[in-house]
């Protein structure tokens, strides 16, 4: 392999065990693995959540299927869109569907009709992030339409926080639990008593345990990763520490090593000039795979533990590194993310050079390069 993940299952245990400790007694953990387990492989990672999760959490129809053939028994729930077309397969394969649209209700009850089965649904409720969702204005209206389809069930309900990560400022998120609860309460006015209740995400987690219902959603904490630094401040200052540790490291290999003259060029469009002798090393990796391309002349890989410095531009499939200070032989290993000798790459750390967040960071990695667990 020239290029290659490896996750460490004993960090991704500890980052479950961690974060369901937070948590009040009975309250159920779903893990979410969308976007391929936030890069991390679906198929390397959810067998191991699977484990010590009491639920998975899904964005398409297609994850869920995904999981299905992995043998894996736990609740999935698809927390995205499902086309009308593929919604016989929901309820066939006894998956839970978010709903908050009347013709996919009206699918679900068909089906389940269709196949003797019961359709499980879980309710969104809109709050203030403006997605998808259903509107406190119109909830009552909606669960009354629900209520005359047969074999469909409310068995859960939710909402997501649009800023709950302001820790300096909670009072939207406070204003979304108050919407939250008010819908709550015209669900129990129509006799509607979900099982499962949801709000929090990792971050909600994290801070505010109030919130915790009896079920969380989990995804990026799950990961090793923290939702933003202001999370991880804010949620030490009270004193909720729990040990998260990335999960993901990142490899590639040396190709070719070259040696460049003082005044040579670098790459496409001559955006570095060697200003002395210099040996480069060529690595297999570009933005297809996920490498992004802002990396150009600001990023660094970890070579004999050593920081060595992204040199000219990341092209589609290769990078050239400066190993001038470090040496390089053809075949040694590299560090895209990782740990490596006394060196360390984090996600966040390419995140804040390229302008963005680790969740697209590590979501963006190309699905085709092996996972490995170990």
């Amino acid at each position: 392999m020239v290029s290659w993940i490896e996750i460490d299952r004993a960090r991704l245990v500890g980052n479950l065990n961690a974060l369901r400790a937070l948590n009040h007694p009975g309250t159920a953990l779903l893990v979410v693995v969308k976007a391929n387990a936030y890069g991390h492989g679906l198929a390397t990672v959810a067998p191991v959540i699977a484990e010590y999760a009491d639920w998975l959490g899904v964005n398409c129809l297609d994850e869920a299927l995904a999981i299905t053939r992995l043998g894996i028994q736990k609740p999935v729930a698809i927390l995205g869109h499902t086309p009308l077309d593929d919604i016989e397969a929901v309820v066939r394969n006894g998956y839970r569907q978010v709903l908050y649209r009347l013709d996919v209700a009206r699918a679900l009850s068909e089906a389940a009709q269709k196949h003797g089965t019961i359709a499980q649904v879980h309710l969104k409720i809109e709050t203030g992030t403006n997605r998808q969702g259903i509107a406190p204005a119109e909830l009552q209206a909606f669960t009354e339409e629900i209520g005359r389809l047969p074999r469909l069930h409310v068995e859960g309900v939710y909402t997501h926080f649009a800023n709950v990560e302001d820790t300096l400022d909670p009072s939207f998120a406070q204003s979304q639990l108050r919407r939250f609860q008010e819908a709550l309460a015209t669900l129990e006015r129509a006799g509607i008593r979900p099982q499962h209740v949801h709000a929090s995400a990792t971050a909600g987690s994290l801070l505010y345990p109030e919130m915790d219902f009896t079920m969380v959603r989990i995804g990026i904490g799950t990961y090793g990763v923290w939702p933003s630094r202001e999370t991880q401040l804010a949620a030490r200052e009270r004193g909720r520490k729990p040990a998260l540790q990335p999960v993901l490291e990142w490899k590639t290999r040396v190709v070719q090593v070259k040696d460049v003259r003082t005044g040579d060029y670098v790459g496409y469009g001559l955006t570095y000039r060697a200003s002395r002798p210099m040996k480069l090393v060529v690595l297999p990796i570009g933005y297809y795979d996920g490498y992004d391309r802002k990396l150009s002349n600001s990023g660094r890989a970890l070579i004999h533990g050593q920081p060595a410095s992204v040199v000219g531009r990341v092209a589609m499939n290769m990078t050239m590194v400066d190993v001038t200070d470090i040496g390089a032989d053809l075949d040694d290993e590299v560090v895209l993310i990782g740990r490596q000798g006394n060196g360390e790459i984090r996600a966040e750390e390419l995140a804040e050079k390229i302008g963005t967040i680790p969740y697209e960071v590590l979501a963006r990695i190309n699905p085709l390069i092996p996972r490995v667990l170990r």
